[in-house]
């Protein structure tokens, strides 16, 4: 295996709506043997209105969904506190998004539109990728 890609929810919103970049990526990750997930929160942020459940579930089958766990919770909370300046809801998937890919086998990336802040919650043990 090559890695890991864990998708945030703008990456994921991309790929539900089948966009061309994003889904040339993902062909290229599956080529290489990468690992390609999202949280399952990153699913509820998503938000993918519109898309139709034939094509959320055939999205989700070519992903690794992981679950938030008790864990990844704590994780994201002491990530938050060690970050300082994130707090709050706002922050919360972001969090649990970082949390979710700091448990990852390495090399992991991050593909998401908030590259500022998911730097700041991983730290550079992860490299992080906008989309």
């Amino acid at each position: 295996m090559s890695g890991t890609w864990v998708l945030d929810s703008e990456a994921l919103s991309l790929y539900l709506r089948a966009d061309k970049e994003i889904t040339a990526l993902l062909a290229v990750a599956a080529k290489r043997d990468v690992r390609v997930l999202v949280s399952a929160v990153t699913i509820v942020e998503a938000d993918p209105g519109g898309v139709h459940k034939a094509r959320m579930a055939w999205a989700l089958s070519r992903l690794v969904v992981e679950p938030v766990t008790k864990e990844i919770a704590a994780h994201a909370v002491t990530l938050l506190r060690d970050a300082g300046q994130l707090a709050g809801h706002k922050y919360a998937i972001d969090a649990m998004v970082a949390a979710t890919a700091l448990r990852q086998p390495g090399p992991v990336t991050v593909l998401t539109s908030d590259t500022e802040d998911l730097r700041m919650l991983c730290g550079k043990a992860v490299t992080i990728t906008k989309v």
